[in-house]
């Protein structure tokens, strides 16, 4: 972890992650500069270009004043793995104080994103925080189907989805964030499964710059889905607990349906106790599935997959600074070549 290089304000690296959305990106910069403006903070941004067809870095347009750099990526990854690689980007290149994490479209506003880095300050860098979202701007559909993973997530998990990407994260903890694994599938889900300090500030999310997003709605499944495979240990320990408690319940009606037919004298169907042992031993097979269904998974926590801290080299291009005269852009080709050949 590089050491922080000077005390002359607050060190910030803000951290958004962008695919083919330039304009968006230009009018995020100009709104983070207004907002940082009074706050004594010295702001570094950092786009993780995550793969756009035009490079960013040749259609941003910066003003003096602020740092900036687009984080060009070898491929499209998805929005949470450009998250991940940047994170790990900042842990060893970057010396700042706090990292802050925000979408480029406009949902996330800058100016909560200076109140979260505020109580961060406040916070003394102990503990990340996150934006809580307490109004959301989605259709009702939308909405429905959130409550619903919501709820979903809360059974599986026992953990109640509060929160997003939004969040500022001091350097104190960004080399444990940077070599979590399931970084590498959902950034907030890490968080939490980390057990990292953390707490929430309420905000508003905000409404998008232009157009539409390019999420659609099996994307986001997709990206419900990933938030919960990084509990998978919990949700199938939680799974088996409940196929057991099934078969227990199951298998004591059957108990009680035999010893009220044969020693009790009750008239009852001939098929009831051959029903009920029929689906006791459905139950026992799901019981011993999940079983080893749980173990297989259990496992896999001996083997570490893909860290971010160590294997972010494989995705990155380059490194780009933009400078503050408009359409004059140029490469570090410092930096991108020790990342070249680091990964050899």
């Amino acid at each position: 972890m590089p050491e922080i290089a000077s005390n002359k304000g607050y060190k910030l690296v803000v951290v958004a992650p962008v695919y083919d959305d330039a304009a968006a990106a230009t009018q995020l910069l100009r709104q983070l500069e207004g907002a940082f403006l009074e706050r004594n903070v010295d702001l570094r941004i950092m786009f993780v270009d995550d793969g756009s067809p035009v490079p960013l870095s040749e259609q941003l347009e910066a003003r003096g004043g602020v740092q900036v750099e687009v984080l060009r990526l070898r491929r499209n990854v998805g929005h949470q793995r450009a998250i991940a690689l940047g994170t790990a980007y900042v842990h060893e290149h970057v010396p700042c104080d706090a990292m802050l994490v925000m979408d480029a479209d406009g949902e996330d506003r800058p100016e909560d994103a200076a109140e979260l880095v505020a109580r961060c300050r406040e916070d003394g860098g102990q503990r990340i925080i996150f934006a809580e979202r307490t109004r959301r701007s989605e259709s009702g559909l939308f909405q429905a189907f959130y409550r619903g993973y919501q709820l979903l997530h809360w059974v599986l998990t026992g953990i109640r989805v509060r929160v997003g990407n939004f969040s500022v994260v001091p350097a104190e903890r960004l080399g444990a964030l940077a070599t979590m694994p399931a970084l590498w599938n959902h950034y907030a889900a890490a968080i939490f499964q980390a057990r990292l300090p953390r707490s929430l500030l309420p905000t508003v999310r905000g409404q998008r710059y232009h157009g539409k997003s390019k999420m659609n709605f099996v994307a986001l499944v997709i990206h419900g889905l990933q938030a919960i495979s990084v509990f998978i240990d919990v949700v199938t320990v939680r799974l088996l607990l409940t196929v057991c408690v099934l078969a227990c319940s199951i298998g004591a009606l059957l108990g009680l349906t035999l010893a009220a037919k044969f020693w009790a004298g009750f008239a009852l169907p001939l098929w009831a106790p051959y029903a009920f042992g029929g689906v006791l031993m459905i139950v026992l097979c799901a019981t011993l599935g999940s079983f080893f269904f749980t173990l297989g998974f259990l496992a896999q926590r001996n083997s570490l997959d893909f860290i971010p801290a160590r294997d972010y080299r494989l995705f990155v291009e380059g490194i780009h600074k933009v400078s503050p005269a408009r359409d004059k852009v140029f490469n570090l080709y410092e930096e991108r070549d020790s990342l070249s050949a680091a990964n050899e």
